[in-house]
């Protein structure tokens, strides 16, 4: 096994771990300030999506939304596909993101993808992107899919 397979496989892990930790304490203090959980899984999204448009920023933006369609697709959480350009709308299928949670025949509320890509797109255009959810349809066997369209063209 690679090193970089392997510090990819202890991050998740890690993260895992932190949740699991983490959310007795936070949940409390989240009910208390009255934030939802969909805030803060956004507020996670367009984080993780500046840090993306940091790293990557020596690329075409075609080439970046390429490079985490293969990573979609290596690490198993869905299928991402850019479906039009004019506006960019992407879709992603099979989420295992925001996919139907254990039990409770409901889709969670998950805003991570919005901002995922609002951080993606702002930081790596050095402008103010929105990412809006068009719709959420169910996929094969059952799993989630999502529409995104952004307010921007390619």
């Amino acid at each position: 096994m690679n090193m970089a397979k392997i510090e990819e496989d202890r991050f998740w892990k890690d993260f895992l771990s932190m949740a699991d930790y983490f959310s007795p304490a936070i949940n409390p203090i989240q009910k208390f300030l009255g934030v939802s959980s969909k805030e803060i899984i956004y507020i996670l999204g367009k984080t993780l999506g500046n840090r993306c448009a940091e790293r990557l920023s020596s690329l075409e933006l075609k080439d970046i939304l390429s490079e985490l369609s293969k990573l979609w697709k290596d690490r198993e959480i869905g299928r991402l596909e850019v479906k039009n350009t004019k506006p960019l709308t992407l879709v992603i299928y099979n989420c295992a993101i925001c996919g139907q949670l254990p039990g409770t025949g409901n889709m969670f509320n998950c805003a991570f993808h919005e901002g995922f890509f609002e951080g993606l797109l702002s930081t790596y255009l050095k402008k103010e992107i929105k990412v809006y959810q068009e719709t959420n349809f169910e996929g094969p066997a059952g799993t989630w899919c999502r529409r995104y369209i952004a307010d921007i063209s390619l």
